[in-house]
């Protein structure tokens, strides 16, 4: 916290020599500036924040906060400063790999602001000159009206002039025990991919408890499976859940079996917010592989990681309730989420649903990390669902500075398509890339809760059919470490970015959607 003989400093300092800001420029009349209580922020993290201003303005903090008047996080607000060397004292939660954060600075009472491209980072944003460049009826950050003291903000059209800005840095704790090598950069944090992988150790060891996760076809289920379910139930127990095995008898198979984890919302109980993936692998006889008995791939990966973004959303309060799924017989017909859709209580909307499916084996890897938003109305060009696909952008581009990677991702949808990405090994051409789009390729569970219930629902994904394991025995752990190893990493450093990087994506797209759910508006 800044003392009293800090501030007289600071105040000394601002009065003797000129202001230092972010840009100088003509069109602005006053040259702002903020002083921190810290050197540097520490990434990933919640964490108390003071500023000082050094005049009467106001200041966008475009970073997830707490709110202690709502007790919920919100996605980030404007601070007004009613005089010079007043200060404000937040809570914010900075993107985990960023090396800088950004706070943008203008008159008293600003309400609309200009910010960043969706796939641009606010470094490149500042270089190209973004910030003095204003807006003219172009998407940007504009207040909306709360009863709380911190504002809060929504994308719309605006019309504004130019602003300053300031950068502070960002650092990010390294796991104390583990080497780069091993993923200690991707280790701390609120959620971490090192956990993720940690995890994998467990689920995906071939002589391990989880293997054979067919079905399931029998009655009983294996005992792999009843195994299995009973963990993770216990799993989503540790972290704050009510946890529930789903028994359902079906007409494809004797029974569809799901775990899931319910956090009740505090403001709109009744609007749950969905994260899932499935637990069943590909049986014996499957296409095009032949079937696994690990499934490291497809989808230990996407088990481990929604957990953990749940795990990171359970140390929070929701206005939704948050529902966490692990699904049964995805492999054969979605019976578990098709089950659970059919047993939704009376009442209850689903506003959002976020699945992981066959993912890992992505950036930062050789391989494009699949991005999916649906419903898809009209495959030959992007933006049935523009408002996920630029949230979804805006988010990835500042997690891991993942703005070239986005572009490239970007130009590949458009001018190699979609099949290029998920069924097509392109990895001797080492190209980084992430693409966010809408398709009507939905090949899992998401698919069941766009079409049945019309909800905007998200996948996360990457190389299948043109993967050599898919659906394979060497469907493993060893297989995902070999394929990841790149020019400058290894395997398991960038297999752990990439857990990162994705659990990081869903926890705080779920933030977001929390506050503000995206509807389909076709």
């Amino acid at each position: 916290m800044v003392n009293s003989s800090s501030a007289s400093k600071i105040l000394a300092f601002l009065l003797i020599f000129p202001a230092v800001s972010g840009c100088m420029e003509d069109t602005v009349d006053v040259e702002f500036s903020l002083s921190f209580s810290i050197d540097n922020l520490v990434g990933g993290e919640l964490q108390t924040l003071q500023i000082i201003g050094s005049d009467r303005m106001s200041v966008l903090v475009p970073y997830l906060l707490y709110n202690p008047e709502t007790t919920y996080v919100q996605n980030g607000t404007v601070l007004d400063f009613s005089r010079a060397y007043s200060s404000h004292t937040i809570q914010i939660i900075v993107p985990p790999s960023s090396e800088k954060c950004i706070f943008l600075m203008a008159e008293y009472g600003r309400e609309e602001w200009p910010v960043r491209k969706t796939n641009e980072s606010w470094n490149e944003w500042v270089e190209r000159g973004g910030h003095l460049l204003g807006f003219e009826n172009n998407i940007g950050a504009k207040i909306k009206p709360t009863n709380s003291s911190f504002h809060s903000l929504q994308r719309s059209n605006i019309t504004t002039s130019a602003v300053e800005y300031q950068f502070l840095d960002v650092l990010r704790l390294s796991r104390d025990g583990s080497s780069v090598e091993e993923g200690s950069l991707y280790g701390t944090g609120i959620v971490d991919g090192l956990t993720v992988f940690e995890m994998m150790e467990i689920i995906a060891d071939p002589d391990g408890d989880f293997n054979d996760l067919w079905g399931p076809f029998t009655e009983p289920p294996l005992p792999s499976y009843t195994s299995a379910l009973n963990y993770f139930a216990s799993q989503m127990t540790s972290y704050g859940y009510d946890s529930q095995i789903h028994n359902y008898r079906t007409s494809s198979s004797p029974r569809a079996e799901n775990v899931c984890g319910y956090k009740t919302g505090t403001l709109y109980p009744d609007e749950w917010l969905v994260l899932g993936a499935h637990l069943d692998v590909a049986e014996p006889g499957s296409p095009p592989g032949g079937g696994t008995s690990v499934g490291a791939h497809d989808n230990k990966a996407g088990v481990a990681i929604v957990l953990e973004a749940a795990r990171g959303l359970a140390q929070f309060d929701h206005r939704r309730t948050i529902v966490v799924c692990l699904w049964s017989n995805e492999e054969n017909g979605y019976d578990g989420s098709d089950s659970w859709i059919e047993n939704i209580p009376a009442g209850v909307t689903v506003t959002n649903y976020l699945n992981a499916d066959a993912v890992g084996t992505n950036w930062p890897g050789y391989y494009t990390l699949v991005v999916d938003c649906i419903p898809n109305y009209d495959d030959d060009n992007l933006g049935d669902q523009w408002e996920m696909i630029g949230l979804l952008e805006w988010i990835g581009t500042d997690n891991h500075n993942a703005s070239e990677a986005l572009r490239l991702g970007r130009e590949i949808f458009d001018t190699e398509g979609y099949a290029s990405m998920k069924d097509v090994d392109s990895s001797d051409q080492k190209r980084q890339s992430i693409s966010v789009h809408d398709s009507d390729r939905g090949r899992s569970d998401y698919e069941r809760f766009a079409d049945q219930l019309g909800v905007v629902s998200v996948d996360w994904g990457s190389l299948t059919g043109g993967s050599d394991c898919y659906h394979a025995d060497c469907d493993t752990l060893e297989t995902m470490i070999d394929m990841m190893v790149i020019d400058n990493a290894t395997g398991q450093q960038s297999l752990v970015q990439s857990f990162d990087l994705i659990s990081w994506w869903i926890f705080t797209a779920a933030m977001h959607l929390d506050e503000t759910p995206i509807y389909d508006r076709n």
